[in-house]
């Protein structure tokens, strides 16, 4: 017969068990919002998501806020694996308007809603905004980085301004196609592929 003292030993540190409960609670918040949308996750309907009471979820975030900035923060973290993972080859303006007319991949499709989720949320909420302010940063920093080491003679604000071109053109496209509104024929692909080389070409 197995002791408590034994039982006790096997349980993982309190510090890994409070991270599982903040993960439990992330990845039920994020079922909510793409369910629902946000004002719908209400913190009771993400408690009821995680099996958990509403008064625990208080124990692991102060918030709805607190929330939606580790929901930002876990996509933030995939992106930047994503960009780091990046084969070291030249960016491709054929390739990546291509990506502009094709499906949003379904692995990827749930983190674009809460992106988008989150994006409406900051015109009215000015802690969200901050939120996704301190991560578009994040990921704007590295990129550049990437975004030079393919194109050595930009400096920093070059760069940065390009990118910033660039995201705005994928963004909106992604968030018309996530909504239904976007087009994927031949004549819009050609019109991005030349708008992305205008942008790459004037760093060489």
């Amino acid at each position: 017969m197995r002791s408590r003292s034994d039982a006790k030993s096997r349980r993982p540190p309190k510090a890994e068990r409070d991270q599982r409960r903040r993960d439990q609670i992330v990845v039920a918040a994020q079922k909510c919002v793409v369910r629902h949308g946000f004002h719908a996750a209400s913190l009771g309907a993400i408690a009821a998501s995680a099996e958990m009471s509403v008064g625990q979820i208080y124990r692991y975030f102060a918030n709805k806020e607190a929330i939606v900035h580790a929901i930002v923060e876990s996509i933030v973290e995939r992106r930047l694996r994503s960009l780091i993972d990046r084969p070291l080859r030249r960016i491709n303006a054929l390739d990546m308007a291509k990506h502009l007319v094709q499906d949003v991949p379904e692995e990827l499709r749930d983190d674009d809603i809460l992106m988008l989720e989150a994006t409406v949320e900051a015109t009215r909420n000015p802690t969200v905004a901050r939120i996704l302010r301190d991560a578009d940063q994040r990921l704007l920093a590295h990129a550049v980085a990437v975004f030079r080491r393919d194109h050595p003679r930009l400096d920093a604000r070059d760069a940065s301004a390009r990118l910033e071109a660039l995201v705005s053109l994928f963004e909106g496209t992604l968030f018309r196609r996530l909504t239904g509104r976007g087009r994927s024929d031949i004549r819009i692909r050609r019109i991005y592929e030349a708008m992305i080389e205008e942008t790459l070409s004037k760093g060489d």
